[in-house]
């Protein structure tokens, strides 16, 4: 096994990529100077916040978090912990329409099956799903 100092390793990890992230998706800020998880989300910020500002949307908000199934004990008294989804925006749109939105470059198993729990629990509500890929 070869080794090196510190300073290569240093130099290696900032040159390989995102290291943190197995998707190679890079941490990105856009105009308003929020923190997003990929630039193709920090972007998509950028517009809806345009939108926002001409009044097109309203209550738009960032990271909100639902319950798709509560926490509980079961009947051994083990406590389970409940299941969220995190989408990347909601607002509402001109006809008053709940917009939930969630920026993707993988769709992953856990995503896939926390989508389909989302869409069951929003069945009946005012509540459109916007996936952007």
């Amino acid at each position: 096994m070869e080794e090196i100092t510190i300073e290569e390793y240093k130099k290696a990890i900032k040159t390989s990529g995102n290291p943190g992230n197995k998707y190679g998706a890079v941490k990105s800020r856009c105009n308003k100077n929020h923190l997003h998880d990929s630039k193709a989300e920090a972007e998509r910020c950028n517009e809806l916040w345009l939108e926002f500002q001409s009044d097109f949307i309203t209550h738009l908000r960032q990271q909100p978090k639902f319950v798709l199934l509560k926490g509980f004990t079961d009947r051994e008294g083990n406590k389970v912990r409940g299941i969220t989804y995190r989408a990347d925006f909601v607002y509402y749109d001109a006809d008053g329409i709940r917009v939930v939105e969630d920026v993707k470059g993988c769709l992953t198993g856990v995503y896939k099956l926390k989508k389909k729990m989302f869409l069951n629990k929003m069945k009946r509500s005012n509540t459109r799903f916007v996936e952007i890929i």
